[in-house]
């Protein structure tokens, strides 16, 4: 017969479900099974037997559930043993009943032949019960299996040696009966004395329990073994007994049931089955008014081991009784030198409406006197609380119960709370294995995000890492590190198709939004903590033709160094309308989806655009309306910018004078071989520049200033070269452009004003800027200007005639013809000839470019100004230094604006106290700066003497200065959706650019942390 090879969708539907059950369903699934297997080929096996694992449930789901199969033989084997007849739990027990010492079978066999049907007995009663069930159980069978053993072979010792040899039952010793023990006769005598003990019990006991044994049996033959060898030589050796196990009754009419197991151990163990059985349903930890009155271990333990790290906020909302309700202080401990401690072991109950000792409550003895309330049902009585919570602490049972407690929580944490020890050491190893790779992936994440590097490839198969090319950059680097990581190379060697790798790219997006999670919590409790905090929005088109807004959020924090000033970033949001109104709902959302308090915004910075800062219905209008004390302050960086570029626009001499500068620029940088002559006459390259950055200006202008000779000798070269006609053109175009001494004078000119701005822009864009030294520095750039304009440009004049000589260039303002109009008929005088020379010309037309600049920053930077005004008092050169009238007027009129923030009377005291006593603790204050200022009050504690300054200082610095950081945020935007990363979604946009930007704090999370958090949120095959 031809063999058939079946797909893997056709042998899929092949395969029944399965149950459980009686042989004929055990054998349709093995037939089906077996002809699957034989038809398939080797590469789906995995698959199908996975296929068959899934197609389980019941009882037969229980039998794998804690087990793991490979191949399909062990799977066939393993349901035989289970569900076959021959095999049932009914079978087997019967089998352990009647089982007998066959003639001339050695005793060593018949204890083999026990063992075995032991073994199968405790693996069929232990399938799916948890660890304290299956060792009750196991321990039961055990002294079954050993009464079994003793019973007739004994009986067959004794027959065989009628009166030679006699076995006590109560001490297990030889040479008399039971009867005759001495053991037991001082036994009865001794509790007579002591009372409550009757004859007839005991005698009833006796003989009930004939046939029991007091044996502590190991998991192997060992035992049985070391019996046979005593009874052969007649003598039974008294055991240690490690657990006082009964097993009792005949064994020929005793069916052995789990839950009559389970409930007769609980006699000696304290255990219950229904509460064994259903503990972690039936039990809330959280709640000890839930919890029995007899707690047994495994309640304990479970509970225990929920409230290790367990803290929750206590809802006292329903806890009043008689007019009265729970204190929180009732749940802390004043101590003497005035510190607190909180109360861990007192607890509240929702279901009673009482309060419990947590401790007390777990290790309750009924037999002592005088329970405590707080032990046994709740205390209620809230009027007596505060005398009953100290006399019960201080109690010796409670310390007692709360050091236990303590105790049990440490073994727990230890890996001994209850569970085999084997089976935990196996479960932490592989937990952690699990680990270490998980953590391996994360670093991997984690640096791929802060360098904001693409992950993906084309290929992402694992069998085609270190293989493939197109593996991308992740699965490259999960190649490269598991050479130097043990963990990883191990998880990369035992990985099967199909089996968890963590190498998707949805697993990537899982880790990155934890991470970027944790890292924008982290943000938003520092905001909250700081109260006051300014916003920073920007809009700009990313990649894919979408606008993103890029939100920061401005706020103090308090650190070891005192205070510093931090600009946080919290991600993008995609705006679909442009316009005012639109604009501040996508802000105002943000910020409730965020949890932040609108009220507490100080201030607020965007960019001078008609929709962001219109007097009317712009965002800073809108926000001001709901907010009055939200003070808007324009970018200073982008007015600087402005100022600059409307300066540069006065004139069409000046337009030109930059045009060239580019055209330049552009002639060289359109032909690479033009470009390398270039170079090999330049000590660094020439730079094109851009309207919307005025840095980029001073660069294009120093490079040409300081290389006019080498850039002039360049186009001489070229010029004698081989060029076609229309790059000759050109060429000579800008080399009569450079070589005019008009020109000269304005790239000098220029480069001295340019220089002046760009350093001030530079110290504007600084993160931790405050608005007194931002003023500080516009105001000096506004003196440079004036005495530029009054000075300076006969000085550059100067410079740029030695220049020009230097240069072979004539140093003469080229003359321009002056234009002649037509006398018109009537006319009797001719127009009056100008007699102002090129020279004077050329001052005036750079003065008015002065005047414009100065003119700029006097209009542009009123808001700023006006509110370096309003906490000017706060600087250490006029807090220290004006009078007190003075210094009373402006901290009046400061009250009046920051009403909702300051306590008036309160702050003209402080200032006055703090001007008079800690300056004498720090003479230095009166050159600090608000910053500096700010920084001593936290170092030296004094925050809670002076809180009303402390807030002055805390606003004042929050107040924004530029949105520098909303345009720093736009460079990784373009770094992380690029052109080839064109289609990436917003949320992984969102993940990947606050890990990038804020990755210092990203650093700073521990990676137990993400393992915790997604292990939570995924139930997955891998225990955590």
């Amino acid at each position: 017969m031809a063999t058939v090879t079946l797909s893997m969708e056709a042998a899929i539907k092949l395969i029944l479900s399965f149950s459980g059950g009686n042989d004929a369903d055990l054998s349709a699934i093995e037939k089906k099974c077996e002809f699957v297997f034989s038809n398939i080929t080797e590469n789906i096996r995995p698959t199908i037997l996975n296929a068959i694992i899934a197609q389980l449930t019941g009882k037969a789901f229980e039998a794998i559930r804690y087990r793991e199969f490979t191949e399909w033989s062990e799977l066939k084997n393993h349901f035989r043993i289970i569900f076959s007849t021959k095999h049932s739990v009914n079978f087997l027990q019967k089998a352990l009943s009647s089982i007998r010492q066959e003639k001339n079978e050695k005793i060593q066999d018949f204890a083999g032949r026990i063992e075995k049907i032991y073994h199968e007995l405790t693996y069929a009663l232990t399938i799916g019960k948890n660890a304290t069930e299956s060792k009750i159980i196991a321990q039961t069978i055990q002294g079954q299996a050993l009464n079994v053993f003793i019973n007739p072979t004994y009986n067959d010792i004794k027959k065989e040696n009628t009166g030679q040899v006699k076995f006590c039952k109560y001490c297990r010793k030889t040479n008399h009966d039971i009867k005759d023990c001495k053991k037991i006769i001082f036994n009865e005598n001794k509790k007579k004395q002591e009372g409550g003990y009757t004859p007839s019990n005991e005698t009833n006991r006796t003989a009930e329990n004939s046939c029991c044994a007091h044996y502590f049996i190991s998991y192997d033959i060992a035992l049985f073994m070391k019996i046979s060898y005593i009874l052969e030589n007649a003598e039974i050796e008294e055991e240690n007994e490690f657990e006082n196990i009964d097993v009792c009754g005949s064994v020929e009419n005793n069916r052995i049931n789990v839950d009559e197991i389970i409930s007769d151990h609980g006699e000696n163990q304290g255990l219950n089955v229904s509460e064994v059985m259903n503990e972690n349903i039936i039990l809330d930890f959280k709640d000890p008014g839930t919890w029995p009155e007899k707690i047994t271990n495994s309640q304990r333990t479970h509970i225990v081991k929920m409230r290790i790290n367990y803290s929750e906020k206590l809802d006292l909302t329903r806890s009043e009784r008689d007019g009265r309700s729970i204190n929180v202080s009732w749940f802390f401990k004043n101590l003497v030198n005035g510190n607190r401690c909180r109360r861990t072991w007192l607890d509240y109950s929702k279901s009673k409406n009482a309060l419990f000792c947590v401790p007390c409550k777990l290790f309750l003895n009924l037999t002592e006197k005088n329970v405590s309330k707080l032990a046994l049902d709740g205390f209620i009585n809230w009027k007596k609380v505060s005398e009953r919570i100290p006399e019960h602490e201080n109690s010796n049972i409670h310390k007692k119960n709360f050091c236990t407690w303590k105790m049990l929580e440490m073994s727990i944490g230890e890996g001994k709370g209850g569970i085999d020890k084997e089976l935990q050491d196996s479960i932490k190893l592989e937990e952690n294995h699990w680990r270490l790779v998980l953590k391996a992936i994360i670093d991997i994440i984690m640096h791929l995000a802060m360098e904001g590097s693409a992950f993906r490839g084309a290929d992402e198969l694992v069998s085609s890492i270190g293989k493939s090319n197109d593996s991308g950059k992740f699965l490259n680097l999960v190649k490269l590190v598991s050479n130097y990581n043990e963990p990883l190379r191990i998880h990369l060697e035992r990985h099967k198709k199909g089996g968890i790798t963590y190498f998707s790219h949805e697993i990537q997006n899982e880790f990155l939004e934890i991470i970027a999670n944790k890292v924008r919590s982290t943000i938003l409790s520092q905001i909250k903590s700081a109260t006051y905090y300014s916003i920073l929005f920007d809009c700009t088109p990313d990649i894919s033709h979408e606008e993103q807004m890029s939100q920061v959020i401005r706020y103090v924090v308090v650190n070891e160094n005192g205070c510093e000033i931090v600009e946080s970033f919290l991600g993008f949001i995609q705006v679909f309308e442009k316009t005012g109104e639109s604009i501040t709902e996508d802000i105002l959302r943000s910020l409730s989806k965020d949890g932040i308090d609108l009220a507490n915004c100080r201030g607020q910075s965007y960019d001078n655009g008609a929709n962001m800062a219109g007097k009317w219905k712009g965002v800073q209008a809108r926000i001001s309306a709901i907010n009055e004390l939200a003070r808007f302050i324009p970018c200073t960086a982008h007015s600087l910018n402005l100022v600059g570029l409307h300066a540069a626009k006065c004139s069409p001499e000046l337009e030109k004078f930059f045009g060239i500068i580019q055209k330049l620029f552009n002639f060289f940088s359109s032909s690479t071989q033009r470009w390398d002559m270039l170079k090999k006459h330049l000590k660094f390259s020439l730079k094109g520049y851009s309207t919307t950055r005025w840095s980029a200006k001073y660069r294009a202008v120093k490079s040409l200033y300081l290389q006019l000779a080498q850039v002039i000798h360049t186009c001489n070269v070229l010029k004698n070269g081989n060029l076609c006609e229309e790059a000759t053109v050109e060429l000579n175009s800008l080399l009569k452009g450079i070589t005019n001494f008009n020109f000269l004078c304005m790239l000098t000119i220029w480069n001295k004003i340019l220089m002046a701005i760009d350093k001030v822009n530079v110290i504007l864009q600084k993160q931790n800027i405050s608005i007194d030294v931002a003023t500080n520095h516009i105001k000096g750039l506004l003196k440079f200007i004036e005495k530029f304009r009054e000075e300076g440009i006969d000085e550059a004049l100067i410079e740029s005639k030695q220049k020009a000589t230097n240069l072979s260039i004539e140093p003469v303002f080229p003359s321009i013809r002056s234009r002649k109009k037509k006398k018109m008929p009537g006319e009797l005088a001719d127009d009056d000839i100008s007699t102002i020379s090129e020279e004077s010309n050329f001052k005036i037309l750079m003065k008015n470019v002065c005047d414009r600049i100065s003119n700029g920053l006097k209009e542009r930077f009123d808001s700023i100004d006006e509110a370096a005004q309003d906490f000017s008092f706060l600087d250490g050169k006029f807090l220290f230094t004006l009078p007190t009238i003075q210094l009373k007027k402006h901290a009046m009129d400061f009250c009046i604006k920051y009403e909702k923030d300051i306590d008036k009377i309160e702050f003209i005291l402080e200032l006055d106290s703090f001007t008079q006593h800690v300056f004498q603790l720090e003479n230095k204050l009166i050159d600090a700066r608000s910053d500096e200022i700010l920084s001593f009050i936290l170092k030296n504690g004094l925050q809670d003497a002076y809180p009303n300054i402390y807030t002055a200082y805390q606003i004042f610095l929050t107040l924004p200065v530029t949105s520098a950081s909303c345009e720093r945020s736009f460079s990784k935007l373009k770094i992380i959706k690029s052109y080839l990363r064109s289609t990436t979604k917003q949320r992984r946009l969102n993940n990947l650019s606050i890990i990038s930007i804020e990755h210092e704090i990203a650093k700073t999370i521990n990676y137990d942390d993400i393992i915790n958090e997604f292990a939570s949120k995924k139930a997955r095959k891998v225990v955590f």
